[in-house]
């Protein structure tokens, strides 16, 4: 049975899947003569006023100057960022007779196609890297997203090729290096996919994808202790966002309303841009104040180290919706690290103490909502240790391992716990299995040190 293909890079996730009802076909057919550019299409039935306010006025610069092949793509990537994909492919074939040596909008095309017709769309992107020689801009975007393609159709060595080529051009490009990862995973070269998927396990953009298929490497060659700690880190992480993009990060831009704002926070996010990504959460809760708006804007701002803030946004979340567990644990976790960063140069201070309290109530609370939230057990037995009763932090801590066994923090929280209650024997054990889980991480061996 020939290896199932890895889903890479290319992953369009900025709003869901682009809404594809049906590729145009005769989309050449529907351009007849060279000499005479069509009407520009206007999609039925817009409802929203902000959607229906820019389409319009970007139509009407293709009305006036309809030779223009910017004005049609740019057009087209207006339809394309609200979803109405038919009108925008028809706008791009438009735009790429106009002026071929662009290529967005045979890269555009290709996009679309990805989601209904993948071998039309390998040559829609065979054209765009072709025109993006000469606009290094768009070059990496096109070549990688024709190779991702390639793969996923079966042409392996193509897609090779293609990525090395990247590669030596770019050195040290995180999508090139993955996409060979993958490579050499689809031709049994387990060694080398391990190699390559190591190098980029903390890459934003494939860091949870990478140490998946670390986890499934590891587990191969009967390393189970590795395959369990890349399982655990990976179970950890929200799902990898897009890779950068000249084109599609473009595109997002451009969407209007909620849905635009949700897809401009999940760029900013990933680029690091924490004040940014705030601000906008902030402006959402402002117009329509949500749980889910402000707890966006408390874990940016606690990015920022800005915890005064971000817990007063978590307080106003939690008390806005009581039944959402997000809310709930990540006050937990904002709250933790606040009174972790207080409590560490004074473990006597109050208002650590006082921090730690609630830590405890709202990881019972996120328990209560969502019972398999392991890290809230995490954050709660910690709280209590750092309150001074680790004999009560054991049992959360073992609930918490119950749910994910293979949580190094955990091991090493309740092997601390225990030791602190007098229990060397389970303490040892438990402070082994973290050591095994994680080898590099030399705080196991410095607990174990102490029954010296």
């Amino acid at each position: 049975m020939a290896p199932k293909v890895p889903r890479m890079g290319r992953r369009w996730k900025r709003g869901g899947a682009v809404a594809v009802v049906a590729l145009v076909i005769g989309s050449v057919v529907w351009w007849r003569t060279k000499d005479a550019p069509p009407e520009p299409p206007l999609p039925p039935g817009i409802t929203d006023a902000e959607v229906s306010a820019v389409v319009e006025k970007s139509r009407a610069r293709v009305v006036a100057t309809p030779r223009s092949g910017e004005a049609w793509g740019d057009y087209g990537t207006i339809l394309l960022a609200h979803l109405f994909d038919r009108e925008a492919d028809q706008c791009f074939v438009v735009a790429a007779r106009l002026d071929p040596q662009d290529p967005r909008w045979p890269y555009a095309r290709g996009q679309i196609a990805l989601k209904r017709d993948p071998p039309s769309a390998i040559a829609l992107l065979t054209t765009a890297s072709e025109a993006a020689r000469a606009q290094p801009k768009y070059r990496t975007a096109c070549v990688l997203t024709l190779a991702e393609a390639l793969l996923e159709h079966g042409e392996i060595d193509r897609a090779a090729d293609l990525l090395q080529q990247e590669l030596a051009v770019a050195p040290g490009e995180a999508r090139a290096i993955f996409g060979l990862g993958t490579v050499a995973l689809l031709r049994g070269d387990d060694a080398t996919a391990a190699v390559r998927f190591a190098a980029v396990q903390n890459n934003p953009c494939c860091r949870k994808q990478a140490r998946s298929h670390l986890s499934q490497l590891a587990r191969v060659r009967g390393d189970v202790a590795a395959a369990k700690q890349y399982e655990s880190e990976a179970n950890a992480l929200d799902p990898d966002p897009p890779w950068p993009d000249p084109y599609l990060d473009k595109v997002v831009t451009l969407q209007v309303g909620a849905r635009g704002d949700d897809r401009r926070v999940g760029v900013l996010e990933r680029d690091g841009r924490f004040q940014e990504a705030a601000q906008l959460y902030l402006a959402q809760a402002q117009r329509t104040p949500t749980s889910k708006a402000l707890t966006g804007a408390g874990v940016n701002l606690a990015r920022l180290r800005d915890y005064d803030r971000a817990i007063d946004a978590l307080r106003r979340a939690v008390e806005l919706d009581p039944n959402d567990p997000r809310a709930h644990y990540t006050l937990a976790l904002v709250l933790f690290n606040k009174a972790e960063r207080e409590w560490v140069p004074n473990p006597n201070s109050a208002d650590a103490a006082s921090w730690f309290r609630e830590v405890v109530e709202e990881a019972k609370r996120t328990i209560d909502l969502k019972p398999d939230y392991a890290q809230a057990y995490l954050f709660w037995g910690l709280s209590l240790k750092h309150l001074g009763d680790p004999r009560a932090a054991i049992e959360p801590l073992r609930k918490g391992l119950v749910i994910r066994p293979e949580e190094f923090e955990m091991h090493l929280a309740l092997g601390q716990a225990l030791a602190a209650t007098g229990d060397r024997t389970g303490a040892e054990q438990s402070l082994r299995t973290a050591q095994k889980l994680k080898p590099d991480d030399p705080r196991p061996v410095q607990e174990l040190a102490k029954f010296k």
